[in-house]
């Protein structure tokens, strides 16, 4: 289990500008990659999870508010997640439109052609560019080489727009759990600044598969 409590659907939590990369990534196999492996291995014992979140958002274009939302998200193996906030759909629905998915370390091969930028401070950057073509360009994810944890990803997309967000963690019961994301988003119809906090996981919990029904 590798989502290391990260939802896709929250991925719109971001921070910086779009970084620089090495023009000549070089391919590799994620099977055959140490980094890689230990990235899927972490959290095994976790099925599922429900846990609390709060986001603080400021839209950097109209209307110009900074609403605060508060929900739940929801994971369960081996890919299903939701997030569900407790405010009227119309708002809901304006933040959730954009969040790109995080598809699980395990089906890169499958999904992405999977290169590495190199490692530099402590961190590897691999370069997922899609095999199927859609509006994203490529996705670049640092991982700490010391715990195998995702800490940055960003999100180019061909229309010359990008979401990035890094992210923090908390152990429970030896699981790394993502803490905090802050990130922005720039995209030529939408931009915004979002901080999202997680709170009070609870493990292992049954979750209905209704629950990610249209999420």
């Amino acid at each position: 289990m590798n989502r290391f409590a990260c939802l896709s659907a929250l991925a719109l939590i971001l921070c910086a500008t779009a970084p620089a990369w090495p023009a000549t990534p070089t391919a590799l196999d994620p099977g055959n990659n140490a980094l890689y492996k230990r990235m899927v291995a972490l959290n095994g014992n976790v099925n599922s999870y429900e846990a609390d979140v709060h986001l603080d958002v400021a839209l950097r274009t109209f209307p110009f508010i900074s609403p605060s939302l508060d929900g739940n998200v929801y994971y369960k193996r081996p890919n299903k997640e939701a997030v569900v906030f407790n405010t009227v759909p119309a708002l809901a629905s304006q933040f959730k439109k954009v969040y790109p998915r995080i598809d699980p370390p395990e089906q890169w091969s499958e999904l992405y052609n999977v290169s590495s930028l190199g490692d530099a401070n402590g961190q590897t950057t691999f370069r997922l560019v899609p095999k199927k073509n859609g509006r994203v360009q490529h996705l670049d994810v640092k991982v700490d080489d010391a715990t195998a944890t995702p800490r940055t990803y960003t999100w180019t997309y061909k229309d010359g727009g990008y979401v990035t967000f890094v992210q923090s963690y908390t152990m429970q019961n030896g699981d790394y759990l993502v803490q905090k994301q802050t990130g922005h988003v720039e995209l030529p119809s939408y931009k915004a600044d979002v901080v999202s906090n997680f709170s009070n996981y609870r493990l292992n919990v049954a979750v209905a598969d209704s629950v990610f029904e249209n999420k």
